[in-house]
């Protein structure tokens, strides 16, 4: 994926709504000048609208001005007393803030960052129907699984401002830890963040693709603002390929002071044994590194 690409795409996007919001109006102008005294009001508007336009980079001109805004009443009056909404005459924008320009005062609006982080998550993510933590069911969770959300649910809320950028969630099958995985990914989309949420398998997956040349989708993942893995430890141990690519994407996305977040049905010693002394020190690096352990049995049952 070529982020420089999606975001000449979006902008590109938002110029030709721009586009069809002024055509609806030209063409309804274009209906109305059938009547000829629409017609007449419109042309001379125009006309002085453009003179006036033109003059205003030297100086106000005063009558100029008032022939603009007289013929604007007259315009008005026709289409009151013909009982046509004169909003018609307005171009109708999906963003009220920047007119669907993706910019307001100097700075990307947040209606093409919203559109931005979408389409990112479409492409690097596995679920595009992420959770809510106002969706827990508190009923089944045990009093240390609801201090592990409302942890989670605060290092979210205080994201990018957090003293430490990954975190590990451990926990038997059905424990919850995927739901509070999505619930994370839901509120870091929400604050506007590019997030990238792959399973492990499917991380795997484009490891081995990439390692053969195939496929350049695993540098997304590399380089994402946050990387969500779900179930690791689940995928297959591909030689030259597993252990030596989540070392590589665990490791640099740390020097980048980038945030990654995993969920494991594996123990703190299963992962150890699993994946070697380099990554597991990665992985669960007290100075860098949330680890929290789900104690509920499955939920699910």
């Amino acid at each position: 994926m070529d982020r420089k690409k999606l975001i000449a795409d979006i902008k590109q996007e938002f110029m030709l709504k721009r586009i069809r919001a002024q055509e609806k109006v030209d063409d309804f102008i274009e209906h109305l000048k059938k009547d000829p005294e629409f017609d007449n009001l419109y042309t001379q508007y125009s006309k002085k609208s453009l003179e006036y336009w033109r003059e205003s980079y030297d100086e106000d001109n005063i009558v100029l001005k008032h022939d603009v805004e007289d013929l604007k009443l007259k315009i008005d009056k026709y289409l009151t007393d013909k009982n046509i909404d004169k909003s018609l005459l307005t171009p109708k924008y999906d963003c009220p803030i920047c007119n669907d320009t993706g910019v307001v005062g100097g700075r990307v609006c947040s209606c093409l960052l919203s559109k931005l982080n979408s389409e990112i998550s479409k492409k690097c993510s596995s679920s595009t129907n992420f959770k809510s933590f106002n969706n827990c069911n508190l009923n089944i969770m045990d009093d240390v699984d609801k201090k592990a959300m409302e942890k989670l649910k605060d290092w979210c809320e205080s994201y990018p401002n957090v003293k430490k950028k990954n975190i590990n969630i451990l926990g038997v099958s059905g424990s919850g830890k995927t739901f509070l995985l999505e619930c994370i990914a839901g509120s870091l989309i929400k604050k506007d963040c590019i997030i990238c949420f792959k399973t492990a398998f499917e991380l795997n997956e484009l490891a081995r693709l990439y390692h053969i040349g195939k496929s350049y989708d695993f540098m997304d993942c590399i380089n994402s603002e946050v990387l969500l893995i779900d179930d690791l430890g689940t995928e297959p141990m591909l030689n030259n390929v597993t252990k030596e690519y989540l070392y590589n994407l665990i490791n640099t996305r740390q020097n980048k002071n980038l945030a990654t977040i995993i969920s494991t049905n594996l123990s703190l010693e299963d992962l150890l044994s699993r994946y070697d002394e380099r990554i597991f020190s990665r992985l669960v690096n007290k100075n860098l590194s949330l680890t929290i352990s789900l104690t509920s049995k499955d939920k699910r049952i």
